[in-house]
């Protein structure tokens, strides 16, 4: 098995449930990735989505990072992570996923 990077769309629902999630060796590993490719904020957080399944999920949250990013940003996290972990990683936007990604994790890009 190896390192699973998604690209999710959850649904915009007062459902979903989301917490900081706080992981240094890893934020720092990011924030080289981030800083290569020009991206402007990236965020980490667990989100438990009951559309999805129970299980809550590794959000990695970015915004300035077109396509072609996202992608290039993807390979290089894949190379970080244990074979075991899943990430999704989303664009932030203007909804409400977005906002409470904002509101309620701290950037760990740019420090």
């Amino acid at each position: 098995m190896s390192s699973t990077i998604n690209s999710t769309h959850y649904a915009d629902s007062p459902d979903l449930a989301l917490a900081a999630l706080r992981h240094p060796p890893l934020e720092q590993a990011l924030s080289a990735a981030c800083a290569e490719l020009a991206v402007r904020q990236a965020y980490l957080a667990a989100l438990r989505d009951p559309a999805i399944g129970p299980q809550p999920r590794l959000l990695l949250a970015v915004a300035g990072a077109d396509v072609r990013v996202q992608r290039r940003l993807a390979a290089l996290v894949a190379e970080l992570l244990p074979d075991e972990v899943e990430l999704d990683l989303i664009e932030l936007a203007d909804d409400n996923l977005s906002r409470a990604v904002r509101e309620r994790c701290q950037a760990f890009y740019p420090a």
